[in-house]
């Protein structure tokens, strides 16, 4: 492999010697750098799908077949998907690299290579859906951790694009199904923070009712229900919010 880029970064840190031909020499190991790791997590996410429709069709004959080939294509599908979050923290941390070894002498000229390596893209950010998708299959699967980590991937790199309301959202279900009310708490609370207006925020809110209505938080559940009631009144949620209500008053 080349002269990692962070490298040469820091060297002409030490000696701020930054010329136009350098900036020009990182700006396409930068690019390159990526060009690559996209390549490779397009790849596995191929391998993922065709896996996926395999599964489907093992799972249909797993009863008269036993589990053993199930399983096994499970594992793999796991192992495949794993290898797809490698992938994106190591790119995740090439771009925090990047910043960290700035050469002082010359900020603006650092900004060449930084800003290309941040419009080219992270892994995987030209089929951002595709990534969603392939994480609410390992939610819908049961996968909670595998789903958990992919959904947080997704929205380290994608914060503002459309499906990241959901994406938060799921975080928090991963949490609540695994029973962890906690951190599910403080992942829905977080959905209505930063993501008020989305069909996410009162579905959110709801959650969070429910579940303090369950520990005995009849006062604070009030008030999430109230909130769904009166803040998003033509939400799914917000029915449902009234049902709840009332049995609590009941």
């Amino acid at each position: 492999m080349r002269l990692p880029v962070v490298a040469l970064l820091l060297s002409m840190a030490a000696t701020g010697c930054a010329t136009k031909a350098d900036v020009d020499a990182m700006r396409s190991s930068v690019q390159t750098d990526l060009e690559e790791i996209r390549a490779g997590q397009r790849i596995l996410l191929a391998q993922i799908r065709g896996d996926l429709d395999s599964l489907d069709a093992a799972g249909v004959r797993r009863e008269t077949t036993g589990r053993g080939e199930f399983e096994r294509r499970v594992g793999r599908l796991e192992d495949l998907f794993a290898q797809v979050l490698e992938i994106t923290e190591q790119n995740n941390q090439r771009l925090n690299d990047l910043y960290e070894a700035q050469v002082s002498r010359s900020p603006t000229a650092m900004r060449a290579p930084i800003a290309a390596a941040e419009s080219s893209g992270a892994a995987g950010n030209e089929e951002p859906s595709q990534f969603y998708a392939m994480a609410l299959e390992m939610y819908n699967r049961g996968n909670l951790e595998t789903a958990r980590g992919a959904f947080r991937n997704f929205l380290i790199e994608n914060g503002d694009h459309e499906l990241a309301p959901d994406a938060q959202y799921y975080v928090a279900r991963t949490f609540e199904d695994a029973e962890d009310v906690g951190s599910a708490l403080a992942e829905y609370q977080r959905v209505a923070e930063l993501y008020p207006d989305s069909n996410r925020a009162p579905a959110a809110l709801y959650r969070r009712g429910v579940i303090e209505a369950a520990r005995g938080n009849t006062a604070l559940a009030r008030q999430l229900f109230s909130q769904v009631e009166n803040g998003y009144s033509n939400s799914p949620e917000a029915m449902l919010a009234r049902q709840e209500l009332e049995k609590l008053s009941g």
